[in-house]
């Protein structure tokens, strides 16, 4: 397929040569979300959307994110740092530890999902600054 205008599906595109040229860019769905309090009350991100902009604040910490599709990529950025809460990422299934924590706003990472586990990409900002644990 070669969009050059634009094309929208309403639940999904496939092609049978596994390729999709996009003349002006992708551009995945968004969410917006406040961390929950602490783990065991932690926000679901959407499996549904690329990105999510993560808030934190008093009592707004923790995002959790399901098991994917095996290639989903996932972004997480951690918009706004609020009340000095750091961000804490918490994978059912993460190859590189148990949890990410990012304690600064503007921070960002990719992940994709090897059909088992999350893995880091990399951090969308160009610096390591989410501690994995």
């Amino acid at each position: 397929i070669n969009v050059l205008g634009g094309i929208t599906a309403a639940t999904s595109l496939t092609t049978t040569a596994g390729n999709v040229t996009a003349g002006y860019g992708i551009v995945g769905g968004v969410e917006n979300v406040d961390g929950g309090n602490g783990v065991g009350s932690a926000t679901a991100l959407s499996l549904n959307t690329l990105t999510s902009f993560c808030t934190t604040g008093t009592s707004k910490s923790h995002v959790s994110l399901a098991d994917g599709t095996a290639g989903q990529l996932k972004i997480i950025f951690h918009k706004v740092y609020g009340n000095t809460t750091s961000l804490v990422i918490t994978p059912a299934n993460f190859a590189a530890g148990a949890t990410m924590t990012s304690d600064a706003a503007s921070r960002g990472v990719m992940l994709i999902f090897d059909g088992t586990n999350w893995q880091v990409l990399g951090e969308v900002t160009g610096t390591a600054e989410f501690v994995i644990a």
